[in-house]
């Protein structure tokens, strides 16, 4: 069965394509824009003619519609679709279009018709919150983008890739091949999505392996995985990879040192007289990219740790068993929201998710109320009432937040102080093997 997996690569353009690159961003925008103001005028033009013999027939399920050759003659000329919106704004095309890739323009309306679509099914599950009605897209955004479903060419460079563009019949201008950052994968790939962020390029490639693309040797290891806020813990060790550089790499908490700093300018500048400034001035609007340049930059540095260490797992161990953590509850502590939003919790679970599923690893989620910290990993006791462990430690007995004291007399860790990080995790590789343990206790 064939997978499917996004690769992003970083894009450096020279001058001419980066103009190129831009202009076909506008042009997308433009087109989306123009095709969400058709279509509403579309519906409202349907909605004054329709009659209530085709209204009756559309609220019934598709399987039992039965329209006349007039009334499918009316809808297809009157009912908004993405073809038929396509086929307006193709006819109406100015001169200037003409040298810009129709494809852009095929992509924007496929792309309205899906966002309608979705927001037409929400609406009729009523789903609270499911997929609102399309709105305009601003210039404003600091993404921008199209999509190209045919005519893109990737190739190898040495160690590099080499994009070539679709040229548009009629452009008379240089037209350069585009150096991307890795080679690109030997395999079949789809529609291709191009974005502008932060002055940067980038393009994300859907890959269909046919094969796995992550290998899974077998080799018989099982682990437990117990996340904090500061590091990961499984059969191996500690994990500190999302806060501390490893080898002469950039350490992230220097990254966020440098997010505080930014802030406390941005906050300076909002300000004058001592009074919030209504107009922002451009000193400010330079500050507030250089901040947003650092969120993005501890989020790749974030994002790529997150993903070696899942594709890791998925490659070392046949089984895997992880906490059913209630992330959204645990945002709004005000001891540690920060941190657990910087440890990426959601992320990690979905990266692990999808990845041992395409490899073929067992993957156990235990309980929320499954009390991993605080149960006995050596005899099963579970610590209960005034001896249980918590952000502050156990003021009853004295003991720190990551430390665990059994003090059942029978135990063989009695009255021994043991990693609370650690023991959590032995609990979670237990229930790989004893899934009739895996519940609250």
């Amino acid at each position: 069965m064939a997978t499917k997996r996004t690769h992003v690569y970083r894009l450096y353009p020279d001058a001419t394509m980066a103009h190129v690159l831009d202009q076909w961003c506008d042009y997308r925008r433009y087109c989306y824009n123009k095709a969400l103001e058709l279509w509403n005028a579309t519906y409202s033009e349907y909605r004054m003619l329709v009659s209530p013999e085709i209204l009756a027939e559309f609220k019934k399920p598709k399987e039992e519609r039965q329209f006349t050759e007039e009334q499918e003659l009316f809808i297809s000329n009157y009912y908004p679709t993405a073809a038929l919106i396509q086929k307006k704004l193709t006819a109406s095309k100015q001169s200037w279009e003409r040298q810009i890739s129709s494809r852009i323009l095929q992509q924007a309306c496929a792309d309205l018709g899906k966002a309608f679509k979705k927001f037409a099914k929400d609406k009729a599950l009523k789903v609270k919150r499911g997929a609102g009605h399309p709105v305009f897209q601003s210039k404003k955004a600091k993404r921008q983008g199209f999509k190209l479903n045919q005519g893109v060419v990737l190739a190898k460079e040495g160690n590099h890739g080499k994009l070539t563009l679709p040229v548009p019949a009629p452009y008379k201008g240089e037209w350069h091949s585009i150096r991307f950052s890795e080679i690109p994968k030997n395999a079949e790939f789809g529609t291709v999505s191009f974005y502008r962020e932060h002055s940067h390029y980038y393009m994300a490639v859907p890959y269909k392996y046919e094969a796995p693309p992550y290998i899974h040797k077998h080799t018989g290891k099982k682990t437990g995985i117990d996340v904090n806020v500061s590091h990961f813990n499984d059969a191996e060790g500690e994990h500190y990879f999302l806060h501390k550089g490893n080898n002469g790499a950039v350490n992230l908490e220097r990254v966020y040192e440098n997010i505080k700093h930014q802030q406390r300018i941005l906050a300076r500048k909002l300000e004058e007289n001592g009074q919030i400034a209504g107009k922002r001035s451009k000193s400010y609007q330079k500050a507030r990219i250089k901040l947003q340049k650092l969120y993005e930059r501890a989020h790749r540095m974030q994002d790529d740790a997150m993903h070696k260490y899942t594709t890791h797992l998925v490659r070392e161990y046949d089984a895997i068993c992880i906490e059913d953590l209630d992330v959204k509850g645990m945002l709004m502590s005000h001891v540690a929201s920060k941190g657990v939003h910087r440890a990426l919790f959601g992320c990690f679970r979905s990266y692990l998710e999808y990845k041992c599923k395409s490899a073929g690893v067992n993957l156990v989620i235990a309980n929320r109320f499954y009390p991993s910290t605080q149960r006995c990993a050596a005899c099963g006791n579970v610590k209960k009432n005034d001896e249980k462990i918590t952000l502050s430690g156990n003021k009853k007995y004295g003991t720190k937040h990551n430390e665990y004291v059994c003090y059942n007399k029978k135990c063989p860790n009695h009255n021994k102080v043991v990693d609370r990080d650690m023991n959590a995790m032995m609990n979670l590789t237990f229930l790989i093997n004893h899934p009739r343990c895996n519940k609250a206790l």
